[in-house]
């Protein structure tokens, strides 16, 4: 009896020593914890939160590439009436950056737009032609702090002037002259009740010195479209412009018209450059949506050319937005300007194509 208790102890302790060098030697790791990026439908689509904050975070844009012919008459003081033709290429890839949280002063937003250009032929300020150009620059880059009732922006921006009433064509913010200007600029707008709007800022003017333009406008949109006014004051040149401006939508057709005044040459003088341009200008267009994924567009302006050794200037535009698939932009067009000069009238042609792929 004693031999076997002493036998079956010592098996059950050799099990036992052999079961705690097995457990000491299996040790098994707490796996790591996982963050998935989650998606932030807070402020439309697109938008994720970056990883370990609550900041919703947009990354987009495009991918540009354009063919330009021009077949342009000009006068030569020696031997009159010259007639000049360019064809030209143009490519750009624009990244958009856009960042948003909520804080306890509202929706703080900081957005940016970086650009790279390209083009076959380009020109200098003066009018003279140059050979294949590159260029990087930041088109926008500004904060916001967006509140129930308004918004405060600082930054780098196209200006109130030019944005807050469109910006004047169907086919974008690359055709028509409507007082386009990107800079610095510190603003308010002012979200009220039944779709009135107000905007009020103060411009950078590039000089080195603190001699800022200051804009104002309103604007009242409602289901048939809108309507309002622009004012800007140029305190470099002491000048100061104004435009009214209406938009609406009747079915499948949008139409607008606008209405510009300039007292003299400035940065809201509309034309060219702040150098010349018109006391008056008026731009109508009309939009045809045809079918979800194509319009036909035209627009029509007139300049008096005031500020200009020309008299008047009449410029027609017609041409398609066509999206075939989604992603993918394809604008043809065409333009027409005559200017009615001392020496005789003076006309131009431009076509161009565009193929716009956007993320």
């Amino acid at each position: 009896m004693n031999i076997k208790s002493l036998l079956l102890g010592s098996a059950v302790a050799a099990v036992a020593a052999t079961g705690a060098r097995a457990a000491d030697a299996i040790v098994i790791a707490e796996p790591e914890p996982m963050e998935y990026v989650r998606i932030c439908d807070v402020y439309g689509a697109g938008f994720f939160y970056i990883p370990g904050t609550e900041t919703c975070l947009r990354i987009g844009g495009y991918m540009r590439y354009e063919m330009h012919y021009s077949d342009a008459d000009w006068l030569d003081p020696d031997t009159g009436l010259v007639e000049d033709y360019r064809f030209w290429k143009y490519a750009r890839f624009q990244l958009n950056v856009d960042a948003r949280n909520e804080t306890e002063w509202g929706t703080l937003r900081s957005y940016a737009e970086a650009r790279f250009n390209w083009g076959s032929y380009g020109w200098t300020a003066a009018g003279v032609g140059t050979g294949a150009y590159d260029d990087v620059y930041l088109n926008q880059g500004f904060i916001e702090l967006q509140q129930a009732n308004g918004t405060i922006r600082l930054g780098k921006s196209d200006t109130p002037y030019a944005r807050f009433l469109g910006y004047g064509s169907p086919f974008g913010p690359y055709d028509g002259s409507y007082g386009f200007n990107n800079g610095g600029e510190l603003s308010y707008q002012y979200n009220g009740a039944n779709g009135f709007s107000a905007i009020v800022a103060v411009v950078e003017r590039e000089t080195g010195l603190f001699e800022p333009a200051v804009e104002g406008g309103v604007k009242l949109t409602q289901g048939w479209g809108d309507i309002g006014a622009m004012v800007g004051y140029d305190t470099v040149t002491e000048e100061w412009g104004a435009k009214l401006v209406g938009n609406a939508k009747f079915g499948m057709f949008d139409v607008g018209a606008h209405l510009f005044y300039a007292s003299g040459p400035s940065i809201y003088t509309i034309g060219r450059s702040s150098t010349n341009g018109s006391e008056f200008s008026v731009l109508a267009y009309a939009k045809a949506n045809v079918s979800q994924t194509l319009a036909i567009a035209a627009a029509v302006q007139y300049f008096d050319d005031e500020y200009n050794a020309a008299n008047d200037t009449w410029q027609i535009t017609g041409g398609l937005d066509w999206r075939p698939i989604s992603g993918l932009r394809i604008r043809p067009e065409v333009q027409y300007t005559t200017t009615d000069t001392i020496g005789g009238d003076v006309d131009s042609w431009r076509t161009a194509i565009r193929f716009d792929r956007t993320f």
